[in-house]
């Protein structure tokens, strides 16, 4: 089986040229971050990704192995994004009045938006009471098999209003995904029916743009088991599952590129020594070469290190996170959190993480700095914990083990960066080059 090194270039030099094209690099690069596009949303990029749809179709496919479909009849384009290791841990967020990153939808959220999608293929046109009336009937037909939870919208006799209204929330944030993808479209602000319980607003799908949402074929067209959850993504990512003995060197090569360049230009950090075949490939030289004028084409930038990468977006264009940004509180304890990690902290450093040492961890900086994060003190240390482990994991500095939520496993990204924190209340003392930054990096010493 042939290396890496021996793989042919991906493109030729006229298409690297049309990659070059910042026009091209813009379309690229806002797909990665939402693989949904309409007219209504960005008139001006859903015309580039019109303009250029063939050399981004071919881009996608020859750098990822994604589809890549416009259709401008309809007014939307769409990159089929998938991945046979899906991240569990980025789930969409539900567009919110006033806010910036806005909230992140639940399991329970996503749920109830595919049952919201499967009854307005149904019924295009319908009201949001209408709806709700036919998630509790799905629902309660199946939430004695497990197969689905249980609804309840409503206030039943003798009990209180605390899950009722969070489920109705629910339902409004399903809407809100839709709403903000342009699939569908409402009559009233959708503010109203969280605030009153009693309001009714009519709700119109595209179907459209229903048929282009899923990234694979119905389940209900395919060999699924809704009993064993676990057998899911292969069978939906079977495409992707290994090659047959008999398939070529060259489909073997193709298939590793497309597994490896899918982690540098999906993931904030890169193992390139893992036992993974991601690994292998980007530790090679072709492999290397190839992953980073990828990243470069989508305006991304690769901070390469033996034992790690940092694939970091200085133009913010195909990611929310804004690491090691510290305007906030909680961006500041993710920096405190991190200080304590690197070589340079004042901690010894680990190689794995737990919600109680994160806490302890964040309750010494308080108690050494009492006038930091005064306001949020009532909040509790644990939960500034969670909020900066959060974003560290957005950062790549930390992953999830298999203790989900309460262990994290320490990455090499930690050492690769220099935090430096000053106490708010002195002057801090300018560096060289007059500026106080809560952090630097990715260092390369």
């Amino acid at each position: 089986m042939s290396g890496a090194d021996d793989l042919p270039d991906a493109y030729t030099d006229d298409e690297m040229a049309e990659h070059a094209n910042p026009e091209v690099r813009s379309v690229i690069a806002s797909f990665l971050r939402s693989q949904f596009l309409t007219v209504e949303s960005d008139p001006d990029l859903f015309r580039l990704a019109v303009h250029h749809k063939d050399e981004v179709r071919a881009w996608f496919a020859g750098t990822l192995g994604w589809p890549f479909e416009a259709y401008p009849a309809d007014g939307m384009c769409r990159l089929y994004k998938r991945r046979w290791d899906p991240p569990a841990d980025r789930p969409p967020r539900v567009n919110l009045p006033g806010a910036t990153r806005g909230r992140t939808a639940s399991p329970f959220v996503i749920t109830l938006m595919c049952l919201v999608c499967e009854q307005l293929w149904r019924h295009p046109e319908t009201s949001f009471n209408d709806l709700q009336r036919a998630l509790v009937q799905t629902c309660v037909t199946e939430s004695e098999s497990g197969r689905l939870p249980r609804f309840q919208p409503v206030t039943q006799a003798g009990e209180g209003r605390a899950r009722a209204n969070a489920h109705r929330l629910a339902l409004v944030d399903a809407l809100r995904l839709l709403e903000g993808w342009h699939v569908i479209a409402v009559d009233q602000p959708l503010d109203v029916a969280e605030q009153d319980h009693r309001a009714d607003l009519v709700v119109i799908a595209r179907r459209d743009r229903l048929a282009a949402l899923p990234a694979t074929l119905s389940p209900s067209l395919m060999d699924i088991d809704l009993d064993r959850p676990q057998t899911h993504v292969p069978a939906l990512c079977g495409d992707q599952a290994e090659l047959p003995d008999h398939a070529s060197a060259r489909q073997q090569d193709l298939r590793r590129r497309h597994t490896a360049l899918r982690v540098v230009l999906d993931d904030p950090g890169v193992a390139p020594h893992s036992g993974s075949g991601p690994g292998r490939y980007l530790a090679s030289t072709g492999g290397q070469r190839q992953a980073v004028d990828a990243a470069a084409a989508a305006g991304l930038v690769c901070n390469v290190r033996r034992d790690w990468w940092i694939v970091s977006d200085p133009d913010g264009t195909t990611t929310d996170v804004t690491f090691p940004l510290a305007r906030k509180i909680e961006e500041q304890a993710a920096l405190v959190l991190l200080q304590t990690l690197s070589s340079t902290g004042s901690e010894p450093s680990v190689s794995e993480l737990s919600l109680a040492e994160a806490t302890a961890r964040i309750q010494k900086h308080l108690d050494e700095h009492p006038q930091w994060a005064a306001s949020h003190r009532s909040r509790g240390p644990q939960r500034m914990a969670k909020n900066a482990v959060r974003r560290l994991v957005e950062a790549g500095v930390l992953v999830k083990t298999e203790q989900a939520d309460t262990r994290w496993a320490v990455t090499p990204a930690a050492q690769m960066w220099q935090v430096r924190v000053t106490d708010l209340t002195e002057v801090p003392s300018p560096t060289p080059d007059g500026t106080s930054d809560l952090a630097e990096g990715p260092s390369d010493e």
